[in-house]
C-alpha cells in the first residue's frame, strides 16, 4: 500500500528538518545521510516537484529561521509579521529543492535501474545547490558539505569543495538506498568506497606552512549593542571603548571586526588623531571596519593602519540587511527595510592586507560562504582574515553556521582562516579547519594567538569545480540507459 498525500509530505517535511541537525551547533552528520536518503526515496517514489519543495519547507525552514531575530530584535517586525517574512524566505529557498525533485520527475524515464535514478537525483541536488548559490546574488547556507569536519566525508575537501562533498554524501546515501530498495548487498560498494578513501586522504593532507613567518595576531570582540552601534550619542563611548581595551601591546597585527568604527574612514583621522603614529612607533598594524564612501554612498570596508598596507570594500552584500531589493518600493514600507548599513553599495577596493610576511585575504562576514570568491581571494594569500557583525541573529544557531562555513574555507583551501567578529564566534581556526582557540559568544575580550602562515595549494584551490562536473558527467553517461539498443 503506497502513501498517502498527507504522509509523504509530513516524511519529507521531517526528512527536511532532520538535515538541518547535521549542521553547527548539532553536528550530526549521519542525519544528512538519513536526510537526503529520503527525499530521493521519496522523490523516486512520487516524482514531482512538491516533494522537494516541501522537504526544502523542512530544511531551510528549520536551518535558517534564524533570520527572524534580526527582524524581530532589530527591525521592529511583530512575531507574526517575522514569522510570516521568514516563512517566505523559506518558502523561496524551498524552490531549489523543489526544482531538483522536479528535474528528477521530467528525466527519471532515461534512467531506468535504481542506481541511475540515485545518480541523476545527486546531479540535479548539487546542480540545484550550485544555483541557490549564485541567483540573486545567491545565499550558499546548508549546503550538505559543509556538514563533513570530523566526519570520513573530510578528506575530500580539499579535493572536489564543498559542492563535490555533497556530491559524494548524496552518493553515499544513495548507496544505502539503492541496497535496501533492491535488497542487494552489491550496492553497499559505493558508500563504503567513499567512507574508507575519505578518512584516508584526510590522514594524507599536510598544509604547507612556514613556522619561522609565525607571528602574534590579537583578535577584538568588543561585544557593542546593535541598538547603540549606529546612534551620534554612543560614538564617543564605542570609540573609546576600542581604544582602551581593544589595542593590546603584545600583538604585532590587532583586528577589529567588521565597520568597528561607526564612522567613515575620512573621519577616522580626525576621530584618533594618534592612533596611526601609535601603532607606527609600536611596529603594530591595526585592521578594522569602517564606511567607506564611493559615488556618493557607503561601501562596507576594511582599512589598516600603522605598519599594514591595504584596502579593502565588500561585493557581496547581504539583501535587506545591506541594501533593500526593489528599494523604491519598500524602503520606508516597515521598520526592517530602514535597518541601519542598509544602504550600502559594492565597492571597488579590493587589495590584500599586509603586515611583513602575512598576506591577509580579506572575507567580509557574508563574503565567507562563496567558495568561488574564497578560491580567488586566497591565491595570493597566506591567511584568510573574515571578520563579521552576527549579533543580527542574537542567540540563535546561525553564528554556529557561520564559524562552520569559516572552518571550511580553511580545509577546502589548507590555509589559516581568522575571525573577528562583535559579539561572537571570534576564532583563529588552522590550515586543517580546527578550531585552535576561540572566544565564547557575548563575552568582550582580547583572543590572541600565533597565526602560521600557509602557501597551500590544494587540488580545489588549482581546479575548482571542474572535477565535480567531470564526476556528474561521467556516472550519469554510465548509468544512462541506452535506448539506441532498446527494442522498438
Amino acid at each position: 500500500m503506497g502513501l498517502t498525500r498527507l504522509s509523504k509530505y509530513i516524511i519529507a517535511l521531517g526528512a527536511g528538518v532532520l538535515g538541518t541537525l547535521a549542521f553547527a551547533p548539532f553536528n550530526f552528520w549521519w542525519l544528512g545521510l538519513v536526510s537526503l536518503g529520503l527525499w530521493m526515496w521519496l522523490s523516486i517514489k512520487h516524482p514531482s516537484f512538491s516533494i522537494g519543495f516541501v522537504y526544502g519547507l523542512g530544511l531551510f525552514g528549520s536551518g535558517v529561521s534564524w533570520v527572524s531575530v534580526s527582524m524581530t530584535e532589530h527591525g521592529g517586525a511583530s512575531i507574526p509579521l517575522a514569522f510570516t517574512m521568514t516563512t517566505v524566505f523559506a518558502a523561496g529557498l524551498a524552490i531549489f529543492p523543489g526544482l531538483a525533485s522536479w528535474g528528477y520527475a521530467s528525466w527519471h524515464q532515461r534512467w531506468s535501474t535504481t542506481l541511475g535514478k540515485v545518480c541523476l537525483l545527486t546531479a540535479c541536488w548539487v546542480t540545484m545547490e550550485a544555483f541557490r548559490s549564485w541567483f540573486l546574488t545567491g545565499f550558499p547556507w546548508l549546503l550538505f558539505g559543509y556538514s563533513a569536519l570530523e566526519t570520513p566525508f573530510e578528506g575530500y575537501l580539499s579535493w572536489i569543495g564543498v559542492f563535490g562533498v555533497s556530491a559524494v554524501i548524496a552518493l553515499t546515501a544513495g548507496g544505502f538506498l539503492v541496497s535496501l530498495m533492491d535488497r542487494r548487498l552489491i550496492p553497499l560498494i559505493i558508500p563504503s568506497v567513499f567512507l574508507i578513501t575519505g578518512p584516508i586522504l584526510n590522514g594524507q593532507f599536510h598544509p604547507h606552512e612556514d613556522p619561522t613567518q609565525a607571528t602574534r595576531v590579537a583578535l577584538w570582540q568588543p561585544v557593542i549593542a546593535q541598538s547603540e552601534k549606529w546612534k551620534p550619542e554612543f560614538r564617543d563611548r564605542i570609540i573609546e571603548q576600542h581604544v582602551t581595551n581593544g589595542l593590546p601591546t603584545d600583538a604585532n597585527v590587532i583586528i577589529w571586526p567588521e565597520t568597528a568604527l561607526p564612522m567613515t574612514e575620512s573621519r577616522v583621522n580626525s576621530a584618533l588623531p594618534d592612533l596611526d603614529l601609535m601603532l607606527l612607533s609600536n611596529g603594530q598594524t591595526l585592521i578594522t571596519g569602517v564606511l567607506g564612501q564611493s559615488q556618493g554612498r557607503y561601501t562596507n570596508r576594511l582599512i589598516t593602519l600603522g605598519s599594514g598596507q591595504g584596502t579593502y570594500d565588500k561585493t557581496r552584500l547581504v539583501p535587506f540587511g545591506e541594501y533593500v531589493p526593489l528599494e523604491s518600493l519598500l524602503r520606508g514600507l516597515i521598520a526592517f527595510f530602514d535597518l541601519p548599513m542598509s544602504a550600502i553599495i559594492p565597492g571597488t577596493q579590493q587589495s590584500l592586507l599586509t603586515h611583513g610576511h602575512l598576506k591577509f585575504g580579506p572575507l567580509i562576514c557574508y563574503e565567507i560562504a562563496y567558495s568561488g570568491q574564497a578560491r580567488e581571494i586566497a591565491d595570493d594569500a597566506n591567511v584568510i582574515l573574515t571578520v563579521s557583525n552576527d549579533t543580527w541573529f542574537g542567540d540563535s544557531i546561525g553564528p554556529d553556521q557561520h564559524l562552520q562555513i569559516a572552518q571550511i574555507r580553511a580545509r577546502e583551501l589548507g590555509k589559516p582562516v581568522v575571525r573577528a567578529t562583535n559579539d561572537g564566534l571570534t576564532a583563529f581556526i588552522n590550515a586543517r579547519g580546527d578550531v585552535e582557540t576561540i572566544l565564547p559568544r557575548f563575552e568582550r575580550g582580547i583572543l590572541s594567538h600565533t597565526v602560521i602562515p600557509a602557501t597551500t595549494v590544494t587540488p580545489y584551490s588549482l581546479a575548482g569545480e571542474a572535477p565535480l562536473i567531470i564526476l556528474l558527467i561521467v556516472i550519469l553517461t554510465l548509468t544512462r540507459r541506452n535506448e539506441a539498443f532498446i527494442p522498438q
